[in-house]
């Protein structure tokens, strides 16, 4: 199939560490028995090379990176439903404390527009990339709008490096700093959009790569700013792909150790057939998570500077193994954090599992 199919990100499964341990299904099943992740590991093997199902990721996105008005607004109604099932699987939205809120990568607003309406205290603050830099169009309902704060800007603009000057870096490119230990609830949902306008166009033979190292630096972005602006004892809700693979296992376990209760929930209303997933943390960053806290963002912020400038000419690099060693290694995860993984994905793979399964039945493929 090609490489947007799943398991979507071909270079995770292949990564290897320096102690020459693969992050991956094939190393968890081979110290434990987790039916559910063999189960999906035949499902992909099934549709491997299903030529039905190549053209169906491929119909899939074109009509993301291109949306007409009744995509989008399908999109925005969907993402209201997503919310509701991350709500109701982890009790995240309070229907009567007040909640000061930031969504990051907030287009189309249907994450935002649950949060508003379930509870009338909330007030929120949503940043998106632009729709002429390739992002979403946001639809967040009029009425909403006053309690809303709607942001547009690239979060790959932000100057959150570790070398920064607040002496001589331009106001507009710090993160505000009325943002900072603000949120009791932060979203980081952002997705790499395919479409996005990189500063310098690309070479054909280096838009994979340049694409790759957007694509982690927006990642890694995300994370640092979800760890700077949520309030001591806050929550967090982010987006990951694949929690079995590299690196997401590895962020898993960062935002488990920084929390005071974890969930893991697929939702089952949108691409349920995909590896993606959200992570709920509960009490974030609290007092007790001070030092861990600081001993990442220092570590992510430095691998940033990595992705946005290291490789060839420049121009960034994808996340390699080893670079995220200063929070886990492989070995870390494969041993003494191996349990804790496979309780956190069970239902993942299970839900992906039977969202294939439909795919499956409804393409006629056995």
């Amino acid at each position: 199939m090609a490489q947007h199919s799943y398991p979507a990100l071909a270079h995770i499964a292949e990564n290897l560490t320096e102690e020459g341990l693969i992050l991956g299904p094939s190393a968890i099943l081979a110290r434990r028995y987790v039916p559910e992740l063999q189960e999906l590991l035949a499902m992909r093997s099934k549709g491997w090379n299903e030529e039905t199902l190549d053209d169906h990721f491929k119909w899939q996105r074109t009509v993301a990176d291109n949306p007409d008005k009744e995509v989008a607004s399908t999109w925005f109604h969907m993402m209201k439903k997503v919310m509701q099932e991350i709500d109701l699987a982890s009790g995240c939205i309070s229907p009567l404390k007040p909640i000061e809120f930031l969504d990051v990568g907030c287009s189309s607003g249907g994450l935002s527009s649950y949060v508003l309406r379930k509870n009338r205290h909330a007030r929120g603050t949503g940043i998106s990339l632009p729709a002429v830099q390739g992002g979403h169009i946001f639809l967040l309902e009029e009425s909403f709008l006053p309690r809303y704060e709607f942001i547009e800007k690239d979060i790959l603009a932000y100057d959150i490096s570790p070398f920064r000057s607040d002496s001589t870096t331009v106001s507009s490119q710090r993160l505000p700093g009325r943002f900072l230990r603000r949120f009791s609830l932060v979203l980081l949902g952002e997705s790499a959009s395919r479409t996005y306008h990189h500063p310098v166009e690309p070479a054909p033979e280096d838009r994979k790569t340049v694409y790759g190292a957007y694509r982690d630096s927006l990642l890694i972005t995300q994370l640092i700013i979800g760890l700077e602006t949520v309030c001591p004892g806050g929550t967090i809700v982010m987006r990951l792909s694949h929690v079995e693979c590299w690196p997401s296992a590895i962020l898993l376990y960062l935002l488990d150790h920084l929390s005071d209760k974890l969930t893991v929930h697929k939702p089952r209303t949108m691409h349920a057939s995909r590896g993606t997933c959200f992570v709920i943390a509960k009490g974030a960053c609290g007092m007790q998570h001070a030092k861990a806290r600081q001993q990442y963002l220092s570590g992510l912020r430095e691998l940033l500077v990595q992705l946005r400038s290291g490789g060839r000419g420049g121009r960034g690099r994808m996340i390699l193994p080893g670079d995220l060693d200063f929070v886990a290694t492989a070995e870390t995860i494969l041993t003494e954090y191996l349990d804790r993984l496979v309780e956190l994905g069970r239902g993942v793979w299970s839900t992906q599992v039977q969202g294939l399964d439909r795919l499956f039945r409804k393409k006629g493929i056995q």
